[in-house]
C-alpha cells in the first residue's frame, strides 16, 4: 500500500507538472468500443429517428444524462442535467395562407402552394397585413461591402419584396450572413416594414427548386419561446412572411419601371439591382394552430482547475436530435441519424471521458452541450445561447460537432470558421500533435460556417470552429471526397443513415482524439481565444 500511494504521488506530481508547463498533457486513447456503443444506442430503431420533443428524443437525452452522471460530470442544466427549451409548435389550421395583390385594373389571387409558400406562424394563430409593395434588391444593408439595398426608400408601413440571395460581388461568408432570411427580415422591420415577400430567383431555382420546397408545404413550424413569451425568431409587427415562385413573381413587376427579367439579368452579370416602388398593394394572411411543448438540451461541466480561470468556459456542443420517421413510403422510413448526429455525440462523450482519463483536470472549465432543435433550425443551441447556464460573458469558446463523416481513417480535419479566429492556429497545432494536418474549407461556396450550432454562440460573440474529418484517406485506394459525397447523396437524411459498416470506428478514435487536443489546449492556454484583427463576425457581434 505504501509503495502504490508513493507511486500514486509521484504520479500525480508529474502529471501536475506537465499541466504547469508549456509542454501539452499526454492525448490519452481514446476508445473505440464506447463509441460504437453510444452510436448503436442513439442509432437505434427504438429512438424512432429522435425528432424534437418526441418520446425518443427524449429517451436519447435520458441516456446522454446517464453517461455524464456515470463519468462524473456535474449536472450544468437548468434542473439537473437537463435545459428544459420551451418550444411552441404552429401547425397549419383549416384555413390556408391568403396572398391578394391589388392594382388599378383588379385583384389577383395567388394560390397556396402553386404560387407561394409560407409556414404556420408562430406570433399569433391569426395574421393579416395589407400594404403597399417596394422592391428592395436583395434586401441587404452592407454599405462597407458596397450594398445598401434601402439608400434613398420608405419602406415604413410598407410591405417589401426581396430577391432572395446576395450579390455576387459579396464575400462567401459575409454575403451568406446577410443573405439569411433572419437577417433579411431583422434589416426589413428595422426599416418600418410590416412584411416581406420573398422572391424565387433562377440561382436559387438551381440549388433548390420550388417545387421541392412545396413538398414541405404542411410541415409544422418550431420556434423556442422567450421568457416574455415571444418565439425567439419571431419579429412583432412584422408579417411572418412568404415565398413567391418566379411566374408568380413577374406579376408583382408587371407596370413597373423594370421587369423582374431584367432584375434577374441584372443580378446575373453582377450588378446589385436598385429598389423602387412597385405599382401594387398586397394583402397577406394566415392562420395556425399552437401547441407548447419542451425538449431538454443536455448539459454537464467538467470544472476547472484554476484559480484564475476555471470561472471561464469552453463550450463542446453537438446536436441530439434528428429528423424522425418519413411519413411516407415503404420499408424503413426511421431516420435513425448515425452520422448525424449520433457519431458527433459519441464523440463528444468519448471526449470529455479523456480528459477525466488524462488525470489532468482543465485550467479552465469545459460544458458538454447537447442540443435539441439542430434540425428545426438550430433552435435549442440558439436558446442556450440566449440563456446560458453559466454566466454568458464567461463563455470564452466553442468547439461544434456535427455530422463528422467518421468514413475512413484520415490524414487531415476540416475546421469551419478556422480563418475567423485564434481557434484555428490551435486546431492545425492539435491536428499536427495527432499526426494530421488541418485542411482548409473543400467547398466555401456551402458556407458551412454559418449552417450549424456553433453559429449561434458566434452571434453571441464568441469564437467557434466546426470540425469534421478531411477528404484525404489514409488509404490511398479511398477517394474521400467521393466518399463523401456519396453519403450525402444516398445517406443523409435518410433512413440509410444507419449504425451499420458505413462508420469507421478507427476513424472515430481519430476524430476524438484530435478533439481532445484541441479541447485541452484551449483549456489550458494562459490566453482566451480571441477574433483575428478586423475579422467580419468579430467585429460584428463581438465589437473588437
Amino acid at each position: 500500500m505504501r509503495i502504490r500511494t508513493l507511486l500514486g504521488a509521484v504520479m500525480a506530481a508529474a502529471l501536475a507538472a506537465c499541466a504547469s508547463t508549456d509542454r501539452p498533457a499526454p492525448i490519452p486513447d481514446a476508445d473505440i468500443e464506447n463509441v460504437r456503443t453510444h452510436v448503436n444506442y442513439l442509432a437505434d430503431d427504438a429512438l424512432a429517428g429522435r425528432e424534437t420533443g418526441t418520446p425518443g428524443y427524449r429517451a436519447a437525452a435520458d441516456y446522454v444524462a446517464a453517461q455524464f452522471r456515470a463519468m462524473g460530470l456535474q449536472p450544468a442544466g437548468s434542473d439537473g442535467y437537463m435545459q428544459p427549451v420551451p418550444f411552441r409548435r404552429a401547425s397549419w389550421n383549416s384555413v390556408e395562407p391568403t396572398l391578394m395583390l391589388q392594382g388599378r385594373d383588379g385583384d389577383i389571387a395567388f394560390e397556396f402552394g402553386e404560387d407561394f409558400i409560407a409556414s404556420p406562424p408562430t406570433l399569433s394563430e391569426d395574421t393579416a397585413t395589407t400594404a403597399g409593395l417596394v422592391f428592395v434588391g436583395f434586401g441587404i444593408e452592407a454599405p462597407d461591402y458596397g450594398v445598401d439595398d434601402y439608400a434613398d426608400l420608405d419602406v415604413n408601413g410598407k410591405i417589401v419584396v426581396i430577391l432572395s440571395g446576395r450579390p455576387q460581388k459579396m464575400p462567401s461568408e459575409v454575403g451568406a450572413h446577410y443573405a439569411s432570411t433572419r437577417t433579411k427580415r431583422e434589416t426589413a422591420a428595422r426599416h418600418g416594414a410590416v412584411g416581406t415577400i420573398l422572391l424565387n430567383t433562377p440561382q436559387r431555382e438551381k440549388r433548390w427548386p420550388f417545387r421541392r420546397s412545396v413538398e414541405h408545404l404542411h410541415d409544422d413550424n418550431l420556434d423556442w419561446v422567450r421568457e416574455d413569451g415571444i418565439p425567439g425568431g419571431a419579429i412583432p409587427g412584422l408579417h411572418p412572411g412568404v415565398m413567391l415562385d418566379m411566374a408568380a413573381g413577374r406579376q408583382l413587376f408587371m407596370g413597373a419601371e423594370r421587369s423582374l427579367d431584367t432584375i434577374f439579368t441584372e443580378a446575373e452579370n453582377g450588378l446589385v439591382p436598385a429598389g423602387f416602388t412597385l405599382p401594387y398593394s398586397a394583402s397577406l394572411t394566415s392562420g395556425a394552430v399552437h401547441e407548447e411543448i419542451t425538449s431538454p438540451n443536455v448539459v454537464a461541466m467538467l470544472p476547472g482547475s484554476d484559480p484564475e480561470l476555471k470561472d471561464e468556459y469552453v463550450i463542446f456542443s453537438a446536436h441530439l436530435d434528428h429528423i424522425g420517421i418519413d411519413e411516407q413510403g415503404e420499408g424503413d422510413r426511421i431516420n435513425n441519424g448515425a452520422q448525424d448526429n449520433a457519431a458527433g455525440i459519441a464523440v463528444m462523450l468519448e471526449t470529455a471521458r479523456l480528459f477525466l482519463a488524462s488525470g489532468v483536470p482543465p485550467r479552465r472549465s469545459l460544458l458538454f452541450v447537447a442540443v435539441t432543435g439542430e434540425e428545426k433550425g438550430l433552435l435549442g443551441s440558439d436558446y442556450f445561447a440566449h440563456y446560458p447556464t453559466v454566466p454568458a460573458q464567461s463563455i470564452v469558446g466553442n468547439i461544434n460537432l456535427d455530422m463528422p463523416m467518421l468514413l475512413y481513417p484520415f490524414r487531415d480535419i476540416i475546421a469551419f470558421g478556422a480563418e475567423h479566429s485564434s481557434l484555428g492556429q490551435t486546431a492545425a497545432r492539435a491536428a499536427a500533435r495527432t499526426g494530421l494536418k488541418l485542411s482548409p474549407d473543400p467547398m466555401p461556396e456551402q458556407v458551412i460556417f454559418v449552417r450549424s450550432d456553433h453559429y449561434n454562440f458566434v452571434r453571441q460573440g464568441i469564437p467557434a470552429i466546426y470540425l469534421i474529418t478531411g477528404r484525404e484517406a489514409v488509404n490511398p485506394e479511398i477517394d474521400g471526397t467521393a466518399m463523401q459525397n456519396r453519403f450525402l447523396q444516398e445517406r443523409y437524411h435518410r433512413p440509410a443513415d444507419e449504425a451499420d459498416e458505413q462508420i469507421s470506428y478507427p476513424a472515430a478514435k481519430q476524430f476524438t482524439e484530435v478533439n481532445y487536443a484541441i479541447a485541452r489546449e484551449v483549456a489550458d492556454a494562459d490566453a482566451k481565444p480571441a477574433w483575428n484583427a478586423g475579422d467580419f463576425f468579430g467585429d460584428l457581434f463581438a465589437g473588437e
